[in-house]
């Protein structure tokens, strides 16, 4: 029998590496299914082949570096970006490793390249002010006043509220809702709503008149709103609120600010950094943490000791230690 060529195991590797084996969440696998795509493009035109010409032989060191390069000042890729794309290729030499003993050297040197540098950014946050501002710039009982507040509420990543489906919402005594999040690793937790945002969750499934099975936010020719299509909303909610609140424009607002800013209301509030790991789902915390990760009354604690209002009048502005930034860089 002849050994598996490229395709072979680029097939091979999504199906029964990522898809069975390792059990990678959908973000990841269409995180390497872009890396793939862009790396046979480029070895097409660098190389000289067509999609269909690329074998294990171009699968070098050499070759994956003057990708990542191609990546950097072509395409314009940050550090962060080309090193997600070079941990897509050394997934998939580890995998072929085991179908091609034959290449070992060869794909272990692609295993050993190193990371490029991230430039570490300053933590970019919302204060519960102007976190206030910003949703209300929303239209009333809109779907981006929805997203805008989940988002601040969970502090979860945008890919978990984007995935939430109506039957991931709970509603409990008191007539408030959690919602079952899926984060890194397939991992699940669940979080409290506050009643406000509880209420305009209910009426939104209500209004749209949604079934168990479906999307929360529903997309255009798509399963559900796309990453493209949550930004566009968030660009939209911060410039209406520019207009009272001329400040903002300084910030650099994404989904992920929202989580940040959950974060440090959090901590402002007196929420110990262990609390605050478990609640933003965070991949490194303690061993001992899972005994406490299910449990929703220390969620409920902390979720009641942050201010629902906006306005913080009274206390001087908290300002982040050291530490504290260096914490919510890693999450």
């Amino acid at each position: 029998m002849s050994a598996p060529g490229f395709a072979q195991l680029v097939e091979g590797f999504f199906t029964e590496w990522l898809g069975t084996a390792v059990k990678a969440s959908p973000n990841t696998v269409a995180s390497y299914r872009d890396a793939f795509s862009l790396f046979v493009r480029w070895a097409s035109e660098a190389l000289g082949k067509g999609p269909d010409d690329v074998r294990m032989r171009d699968v070098t060191a050499d070759n994956v570096l003057a990708f990542l390069s191609h990546l950097e000042s072509a395409r314009g890729c940050a550090p962060k970006t080309v090193n997600c794309r070079l941990a897509a290729m050394k997934s998939f030499c580890s995998y072929a490793a085991y179908r091609r003993p034959d290449l070992l050297g060869q794909l272990k040197a692609v295993r050993d390249l190193p990371q490029r540098k991230e430039r570490r950014r300053e933590v970019s946050y919302l204060t519960p002010e102007e976190a206030g501002w910003v949703i209300a710039a929303c239209p009333k009982g809109s779907e981006s006043e929805l997203l805008l507040s989940l988002l601040y509420n969970t502090g979860a990543r945008i890919s978990e509220v984007l995935g939430l489906r109506v039957r991931d919402v709970k509603a409990v005594e008191g007539g408030r809702c959690h919602v079952k999040l899926l984060g890194k690793g397939r991992k699940e937790r669940t979080l409290p709503l506050w009643e406000d945002v509880s209420d305009m969750l209910k009426s939104h499934v209500s209004g749209m008149a949604l079934d168990s099975g479906d999307f929360l936010f529903g997309g255009r020719g798509t399963e559900h709103l796309t990453r493209s299509g949550a930004r566009h909303r968030i660009d939209a909610a911060l410039a209406a609120a520019c207009v009272d609140h001329p400040d903002l424009a300084a910030k650099r607002v994404t989904a992920h600010t929202f989580r940040h800013s959950c974060a440090m209301a959090m901590l402002a509030a007196g929420v110990d950094i262990g609390t605050v790991a478990i609640w933003l789902g965070h991949e490194r915390i303690d061993t001992t943490h899972r005994y406490v990760v299910s449990d929703m009354r220390l969620k409920e604690e902390a979720l009641a000791k942050v201010r629902r209002e906006w306005e913080v009048t009274g206390r001087r502005p908290y300002k982040a230690s050291k530490d504290v930034l260096g914490f919510l860089r890693s999450l």
